[in-house]
């Protein structure tokens, strides 16, 4: 009988990545958690918690998980009538909708806290559908006991576009396991530095959203056979980031790498890290950075960066899609070695402003006058 059941649509991704780290640090805390995934993906994020259960098999298409979700709500009602939670928590809009639906089907004493991951006023306005979401967020929000915005700007966007969720909403944000971020990182490969260039790393889904192609665009405004780019995931977008990277010719190289499971060495051993998403509702990838004492360059993005790097005390802030504006910060770090140093140095305080113990903390101050179990 866990004090809290997660809910989530699965464990990838961003959202699946805070999630499991939730979900295995409560019970360390003295609070019983369970999960329940909608579905199965392929490369999820471990979770070493026992009870874990996923509604549905391994599927990858969200026209085949729409046509399947109706079994896959039967399932999360079976389990919340079994389990008898305290409290439901829900992570992302379609997870938060069903929730609420369970509770009145239910009838169920137990509370439910929602989390949303995303800026409403950026994600779901640049959807075909976003009049259904935007009347979808107001009518399902207003009904949780707890709503959790994962930045002061993601909750700012939910309270100004919905004003009845005024009092309702609360910034906890994500957290990263620090120093299991520094024990993957640790063994990193050392360079001599009188033959390496400086190398900038970067590390996400090669999506649109991530906008690498303005990362391409500065690595060919500098042209410098000093610098260069490694950029670590997999996407949609490959071939044509191929295709930049051929058409520009830059002596300042900039590679493609790939997927790889364990990214942490790479920044670890990296000259800085670079993040040029349009929109990011935080930006874990940054606090690793600055945990591992790599000096961050990140686009001034809504919602997360700017509040993590404290407005450009700790990294360098550039305007979304200006690669003229990224490459003079690149070429800033490369050869201000003092900058470097006191980035570097103050990278790791910083970072522990976002520690998952800190999140742990918050979350059962939040969950703690909810813990009334009932019977649904």
């Amino acid at each position: 009988m866990p004090d809290v059941l997660f809910v989530a649509p699965d464990l990838h991704g961003g959202v699946g990545r805070c999630v499991a780290f939730i979900v295995d640090a409560l019970p360390e805390q003295g609070v019983d958690s369970a999960l329940f995934l909608l579905r199965s993906r392929n490369r999820e994020y471990p979770v070493s918690n026992p009870q874990v259960t996923r509604a549905l098999p391994i599927i990858e298409s969200p026209t085949r998980l729409r046509l399947m979700l109706p079994m896959a709500f039967i399932r999360l009602l079976r389990q919340i009538r079994r389990d008898k939670p305290a409290i439901v928590c829900s992570h992302g809009l379609l997870c938060n909708m069903l929730v609420v639906l369970a509770k009145k089907l239910l009838r169920g004493r137990f509370s439910t806290v929602a989390f949303e991951h995303s800026s409403p006023a950026i994600h779901y306005g640049a959807s075909r559908m976003r009049r259904l979401k935007y009347w979808l967020v107001s009518q399902t929000y207003r009904r949780h006991d707890a709503v959790v915005g994962v930045s002061r700007g993601v909750k700012e966007d939910l309270v100004s576009m919905f004003p009845p969720l005024r009092g309702k909403v609360h910034t906890i944000y994500n957290g990263v396991p620090l120093d299991n971020v520094r024990q993957q990182g640790a063994h990193r490969a050392q360079e001599p530095s009188d033959q390496a260039p400086y190398r900038v790393v970067a590390v996400g889904r090669l999506e649109a959203v991530k906008d690498y192609a303005t990362l391409v665009d500065a690595a060919a405004l500098l042209d410098d056979p000093g610098i260069a780019f490694t950029i670590l995931g997999e996407g949609s977008e490959h071939a044509a980031l191929q295709k930049r990277i051929d058409d520009h010719g830059s002596r300042t190289r900039v590679t493609l790498a790939g997927h790889i499971d364990n990214p942490f060495p790479v920044i670890a051993g990296a000259g800085a890290f670079a993040l040029t998403s349009v929109r990011e509702s935080f930006g874990n990838v940054l606090v690793e950075a600055l945990c591992l004492g790599v000096p961050v360059i990140s686009t001034d993005c809504p919602h997360g960066p700017a509040e993590i790097l404290d407005s450009g005390r700790y990294g360098l802030l550039v305007p979304v899609g200006d690669a003229a504006a990224l490459a003079a910060a690149v070429r800033r770090l490369a050869y201000d070695g003092d900058m470097r140093e006191r980035l570097a140095a103050q990278g790791p305080e910083r970072a522990d402003a976002f520690s998952l113990e800190r999140h742990c903390r918050n979350v059962i101050a939040l969950f703690q006058p909810l813990m009334q179990r009932g019977t649904p």
